[in-house]
């Protein structure tokens, strides 16, 4: 079966074919500024491409499964956070929900027992990079597997459950993630809607943003590390809340994943 091509590589095949023409019919002045112009234009949409998963732009993010029915999959980001999991961790079972939590393998190694605990309680440790550095968009192939597979290994050892999915840092992609990540068997997930909450907005400003892009089959990007752990359960709280009224159930992650691979 023949590999598809990328959008990416769409774009870079179409912009040299479009620069054939310049090339040999254009002159001068005329022919740098439309040349400049094909570049730019071809850059923009690869540097939207890096930073939106939803665009696809170098292989397939998982952002949202392809179901008709009204199911989302909580994703919680950076963690495991021992300020916030276990509160948490008790909501979501108050709750009756499963998520999925991306932790950075240097995190797993330092709260082990609450890794543990996360997979325990039946919910999902993947992988979010060992580190989580700002700079992992530009590693070298080399250097990205390494960084992915200590993660992997991190938790495998200590949850004793192998991640079956990778996010990489900050949702940003490019054609490395997908080769690395297909040379480990994960798969990238992306996100349909986010909180943004990061950001010092209220809980009622977060949830309404990430309503504003559910639909069936919408992954959601939450984080548990790095945030106030008070505003995080109110924003859960109030997203459960929103969501059951519009007739959403949670399903986990992988569970998700498996609905949309029944059609």
């Amino acid at each position: 079966m023949r590999a598809r091509l990328t959008r990416f590589q769409w774009i870079v095949g179409g912009t040299l074919l479009a620069g054939l023409p310049v090339l040999a019919f254009g002159s001068g002045a005329v022919r740098l500024l439309l040349l400049g112009l094909l570049c730019a234009l071809s850059g923009l949409c690869v540097g939207l491409g890096v930073s939106f998963p939803q665009w696809q732009m170098f292989g397939r993010s998982l952002c949202r499964a392809g179901t008709n029915r009204k199911v989302v999959a909580l994703t919680f980001d950076d963690g495991p956070d021992p300020t916030n999991a276990p509160a948490l961790l008790a909501l979501l079972a108050e709750r009756g929900v499963r998520a999925a939590f991306f932790c950075t393998g240097e995190r797993v190694l330092q709260h082990p027992d609450l890794a543990r605990r996360i997979v325990a309680e039946g919910h999902r440790v993947e992988n979010h990079s060992f580190q989580h550095s700002y700079r992992t968009n530009l590693f070298s192939v080399g250097r990205l597997r390494d960084d992915v597979a200590r993660a992997q290994d991190a938790v495998r050892r200590h949850t004793g459950q192998a991640p079956r999915f990778f996010r990489p840092p900050m949702c940003l992609t490019n054609p490395r993630v997908f080769r690395v990540a297909g040379e480990l068997g994960l798969k990238v997930v992306g996100y349909a809607a986010r909180g943004l909450d990061r950001r010092s907005d209220p809980a009622g400003r977060i949830v309404a943003r990430i309503m504003r892009r559910v639909r069936p089959g919408a992954i959601i990007l939450l984080h548990d590390g790095g945030v106030p752990r008070d505003r995080l359960l109110a924003v859960v709280t109030m997203l459960f809340d929103k969501l059951q009224a519009d007739g959403y159930q949670c399903l986990r992650l992988d569970e998700l994943i498996g609905d949309e691979d029944k059609r």
